[in-house]
């Protein structure tokens, strides 16, 4: 599929990917975790830790993970979109164990802050921190 430059490169964006992730899933869990502690419904502390975790991920993808060429204020609003589908497919996971009563609050806010990584990945590689299209470059 890809060339062997290609593939590592790729590759080498996954794990940075990765990083940044995980440092703000782990930003985003312990600060709802907290905030769950604190007595605050589950899909309310999951909203603070999302809000925690937002600046981390937006700035460490940006620099870090892909290293954009674009401007920061797009890349702010197309990552804004994409963590907020994020957020809400987060949500609904996290309402659906908690209404499912199988789970207690922290294990459904923990397995709901895992389910969404992949795509978040994806979107975030293809349209996220993509480079502008030059006005004479075919899509």
């Amino acid at each position: 599929m890809f060339r062997n430059g290609r593939a590592r490169s790729e590759g080498a964006k996954a794990a940075r990917f990765g990083l940044v992730g995980a440092a703000a899933t782990l930003m985003h869990l312990v600060a709802a975790q907290a905030v769950l502690a604190a007595g605050v419904a589950p899909v309310a502390a999951n909203a603070a830790g999302f809000a925690a975790a937002f600046g981390l991920g937006l700035l460490g993808h940006y620099h870090f993970t892909f290293r954009a060429a674009g401007p920061f204020a797009r890349a702010l609003r197309r990552y804004g979109v994409i963590a907020m589908g994020g957020f809400l497919v987060n949500n609904l996971a996290l309402a659906a164990l908690v209404a499912s009563g199988r789970v207690g609050d922290g294990a459904a806010l923990a397995t709901a802050i895992l389910v969404v990584p992949a795509a978040t990945f994806l979107a975030s590689r293809l349209w996220g921190f993509a480079a502008p299209r030059a006005p004479n470059e075919r899509p």
